[in-house]
């Protein structure tokens, strides 16, 4: 069988969906699975040549960032039709409406039917049910995912999608120092609306007079809503000396000195097809306040702190106060953190995806 692992429209080896394909293909090569060819556009072609040398990588003609759907579209498919492969793997649906050939691709959650307005809005109602008829067979990486496809598109077969979750890799390394000096309640995510950092902000103003503790933020701004509803209710209510924000990634070794430092870390999100934080933090064996919104609940097992409703500030601050005057046992974070490690174990999952793609494929 030979299979096309198509990453044309991942444009940053940071970003959620390729942060997913990579650590699948990590457990490719480490299972040493055959017959695999990257397809891979400028921005990350490089990347993929140096790290999995024993896959041929080649460059797409695509650019992403200047061409409408459907010429992007053509130019992606008369490259395709050219590759000799039996399988097209896309683990981020944009072009392979346009093929012919056999493709299974992941859906991640239906979000931008939610989040996103105007032209965007538009393309996504057209081309993603498109997508997801043209699947040979779909990936959903929660059932919560499944559901919401079933419901929003009744028409598509449940025969053809699956669950098999996500990957989740954490550096394993215990580190002996903190990142800073003073103690710190931590969040981990892009800055989307739905995100919902404003409760987190609104309950750190409730909470700024009752605690040492610094709010640290690693996340980029995302669609303007940071600097014009979060950065001005930063400085009217004075929370400026109360939070450090890092803008830009960081690297994995500093990110985990930040997880396993945290007091408490904090995801308050409305919208998760997964939700990587909450699990990376409690695999580094740190206390975890989530929510149990769309899919939170259901990726994190169970297994952490929760908090309702998502959006009251007031219901997160005292679930902040609680578990910081009473945190969970070291031994209760050491069984959280294994059960999960387990659970999304990145080699058993990539295990688990060849064999769903090469179910009934021709073998070469």
């Amino acid at each position: 069988m030979k299979l096309l692992f198509d990453l044309s429209s991942n444009q940053n080896i940071y970003d959620g969906v390729t942060v997913y394909a990579l650590r699948i293909l990590k457990g490719f090569q480490e299972h040493r699975y055959p017959h695999i060819i990257l397809l891979g556009n400028s921005a990350i072609c490089d990347y993929l040549t140096t790290h999995f040398p024993e896959y041929p990588c080649i460059q797409a003609n695509i650019h992403n960032e200047n061409g409408s759907l459907l010429k992007n579209g053509w130019k992606w498919h008369r490259q395709v039709r050219n590759i000799d492969c039996d399988v097209i793997f896309s683990p981020n649906p944009y072009l392979t409406y346009f093929s012919s050939k056999r493709i299974i691709q992941t859906v991640h959650d239906l979000q931008p039917l939610k989040i996103y307005k105007g032209r965007t809005l538009w393309a996504f109602r057209i081309f993603l049910p498109l997508v997801l008829l043209r699947s040979h067979r779909l990936i959903t990486i929660t059932d919560f995912v499944q559901k919401e496809i079933k419901r929003i598109y009744p028409f598509i077969s449940s025969r053809k999608m699956h669950t098999i979750s996500n990957c989740v890799s954490v550096d394993p390394t215990r580190y002996p120092e903190s990142p800073l000096p003073e103690k710190y309640l931590l969040y981990v995510s892009t800055l989307w609306e739905y995100k919902n950092i404003f409760t987190l902000l609104q309950a750190l103003h409730l909470l700024k007079d009752q605690i040492p503790h610094k709010l640290v933020i690693i996340g980029k701004p995302m669609d303007g809503y940071w600097e014009k509803v979060c950065v001005p209710y930063i400085q009217a209510h004075h929370l400026e000396p109360h939070i450090l924000h890092l803008r830009q990634p960081v690297s994995d070794q500093l990110l985990a000195q930040y997880y396993q430092f945290a007091d408490l870390f904090i995801h308050p999100s409305l919208l998760e097809g997964f939700g990587y934080p909450p699990i990376e933090a409690a695999i580094h064996r740190t206390p975890v306040l989530t929510t149990k919104e769309t899919a939170l609940y259901e990726s994190t097992m169970g297994l952490l702190n929760y908090y309702e409703p998502a959006t009251d500030p007031q219901a997160l601050a005292q679930k902040i106060r609680e578990l910081l005057a009473n945190p969970p046992s070291a031994e209760k974070l050491a069984r959280i953190s294994e059960k999960l490690r387990r659970q999304y174990d990145y080699a058993v999952q990539a295990e688990k995806v060849y064999q769903y793609l090469t179910q009934n494929a021709p073998r070469p």
